[in-house]
């Protein structure tokens, strides 16, 4: 499956062993640019530059102002940022959405970040559901985005709301993860049509656990039939479904739907191009689909990373060419002229940035841009902070030339290690920009209060521990609490236990608990691994006594079986309970088994529990066939 860590983190999925040909002639020719040309080129920078007056929020529109013949043609407006992390670019962008909201109607605000977990946030804003506090880092998803910046311009999104009649929506375009969008629509279902839900909510239970999606490949045509059943069932259905629960709330949840059936095609790519490419396609398909669902009044403002806001298709590279296209090429296939795209670039300074692998959040600094970059020329007027439309630039003369050279231009992602210039890629700005926003020397946006992040796994035994769940309080011994791995896990608040109350045969049990929460997705568990050998060959089945007090359709208690043959980058073998997580408050057993292969090297158990309310496990069993 397709690394999507790495494509969040490292900016844009781009592996060197995708890439063909060799780009160094590019450079070269960039280098060969006189100092001459150079000097005309900052002349005519200085000249037409649009000088900005603060990155404050909240400040007058008159610089901004400038922009407006532009801004008032377009149906989109896409805002990129050379990094994710940039303090400046944040600032900048919320002035660019107060002015296009208070002054030129836009309506919606779409991030780069999964659709359905940005719901909470659009409930949020538009009818105060929940705490912001609470929404805010499992909503937007991706720790990039829980900064002081981007909370300001939920609750401006907010405040607007209150005092308007034309509301502003708040929404995601991702589809990296499933189980904020399996969980959705199964809820919607619930309404609009219990019997079709309680089928989808088995069909679909790989989808609704981030500890369970990645298991998909076994089960993929009959998620697949499911999901396009559902699909199906939105057309015949509609008029139905919209007097039970209102138009919009069926918008949302067909895109819930359409978002499932990306999610499932992605998850059967090995490259990271096509996969790079299924992406962008699908994020402007929602694009596409948020403006219908808003009618023909409806305009939208993009925040993405440069990369993938950029017009053009592809990538330059100084390793290579990564021939893929783009977000904003796919908008500009659909939208044309009524498309405007705003690239962001700094000359120096620091952005937020994943300093580890648990994703605690600091601060890289990189110097001044090379002398043959775009970010590089922007510095030559001396105006540290200015915006500059590229629709203006002279057909014919020294900056046209200099353009047509295709400098170099920073793209800097989430990760920490990765090479400064690795990403920095060549291309005529014309190509992918309108106009350019220049930030002479960026801080790091500021994040929000957040205890450090601590790794969890399972613990590592040398054979099957403490089944009896022996132990005083808490965790009980030989067993260790693992996280689900999206990325903002942390936030979702579980606790895991010694339970009071016995299990049906008398013996202890565990509870894993959330408390109530506007979040229905997000998972803990509890795990323990041993080695494989003495049960290679044989059929090994794992069983326990369950229960669940849960209050949403598909979450709930599972249990599960991963076995790791040898070999570092093998595939683990996993069996996952029938039919789902258990949602009933009574206690039933459940049994999974597996074949464990001869090249098995460990086996881990684990004991999931699936959002908010109580799961409770006991009276484990393990035997080998």
């Amino acid at each position: 499956m397709i690394n999507r860590r790495r494509l969040l983190l490292n900016g844009t999925a781009l592996v060197a062993a995708t890439m063909s040909g060799v780009a160094l002639a590019q450079r070269t020719r960039a280098e060969a640019v006189s100092s001459q040309v150079m000097e005309e080129v900052g002349i005519w920078l200085k000249a037409n530059a649009l000088p900005l007056a603060t990155v404050e929020p909240g400040s007058p529109f008159h610089d901004l102002a400038l922009l407006r013949p532009m801004l008032s043609k377009a149906r989109v407006v896409s805002l990129g940022e050379s990094t994710h992390g940039t303090r400046e670019f944040f600032k900048l962008k919320h002035r660019l959405i107060e002015y296009c909201v208070s002054e030129l109607g836009f309506t919606i605000i779409a991030f780069e970040a999964n659709y359905g977990a940005m719901l909470a946030v659009n409930d949020y804003v538009l009818h105060g559901k929940g705490d912001i506090a609470d929404v805010i880092a499992p909503g937007v998803g991706f720790d990039i985005y829980d900064t002081e910046e981007v909370l300001a311009l939920v609750e401006w999104v907010r405040g607007w709301n209150l005092s308007h009649a034309r509301k502003v929506q708040f929404h995601g375009l991702d589809m990296q993860a499933s189980p904020p969008a399996a969980l959705h629509l199964l809820a919607y279902l619930e309404r609009v049509a219990p019997g079709l839900a309680t089928i989808s909510e088995r069909a679909l239970a790989p989808l609704a656990s981030q500890f369970t999606h990645y298991t998909l490949s076994s089960a993929r045509d009959r998620v697949s039939a499911q999901i396009n059943s559902v699909i199906d069932a939105f057309q015949t259905e509609r008029a139905s479904w919209i007097a039970c629960a209102g138009e919009s709330e069926w918008h949302q949840a067909r895109q819930s739907a359409e978002l499932l059936v990306q999610f499932v095609r992605m998850a059967s790519i090995e490259d990271d191009a096509t996969g790079f490419a299924l992406r962008d396609r699908a994020m402007a398909d929602t694009v596409r689909a948020l403006l219908e669902a808003g009618g023909s009044d409806a305009k939208a403002l993009l925040w993405a990373h440069n990369g993938h806001a950029k017009r053009s298709a592809g990538y330059q590279f100084s390793f290579g060419s990564f021939d893929v296209k783009t977000m904003g090429s796919f908008l500009q296939t659909m939208f044309g002229v009524e498309h405007v795209t705003i690239g962001f670039a700094f000359k120096q300074g620091a952005f937020r940035v994943a300093m580890d692998d648990s994703h605690n959040m600091g601060s890289r600094e990189v110097g001044p841009a090379p002398a043959d970059y775009l970010d590089s020329a922007l510095a030559l007027p001396g105006i540290p902070l200015f915006a500059i439309d590229l629709t203006r630039v002279p057909a014919d003369g020294p900056v046209a030339h200099w353009m047509a050279t295709k400098p170099w231009q920073r793209m800097l992602g989430n990760g920490w290690s990765v090479p400064e210039h690795k990403y920095d890629f060549a291309a005529d700005p014309r190509d992918n920009w309108d106009v350019v926003v220049f930030v002479e020397s960026a801080t790091a946006a500021r994040g929000n209060p957040r205890s450090i992040k601590q790794e969890t796994k399972a613990v590592a035994n040398g054979a099957p521990t403490n089944l009896a769940l022996a132990g005083s309080h808490g965790i009980p011994n030989g067993w260790g609490e693992v996280k689900s791995g999206f990325l903002t896990a942390d936030h979702y608040f579980f606790a895991a236990a010694l339970a009071d109350e016995p299990s049906p045969g008398g013996g202890r049990a565990v509870r894993i608990t959330r408390p109530p929460s506007p979040i229905a997705w997000g998972d803990h568990a509890l795990g323990q691994s041993f080695p494989a050998a003495p049960w290679r060959g044989r059929r090994l089945t794992f069983s326990a006594a369950m229960r669940a007090d849960v209050p949403r359709i598909g979450t709930g208690t599972q249990i599960m079986l991963e076995v790791w043959p040898k070999g570092e980058n093998a595939k683990s073998i996993v069996a996952l309970q029938a039919g789902g997580p258990l949602r009933s408050p009574q206690w039933t057993r459940c049994s999974i088994a597996i074949d464990v292969p001869a090249n098995a090297e460990r086996i881990q158990i684990s004991l999931l529990m699936t959002g908010d309310g109580a799961g409770f496990f006991g009276d484990f069993e393990l035997a080998g066939g």
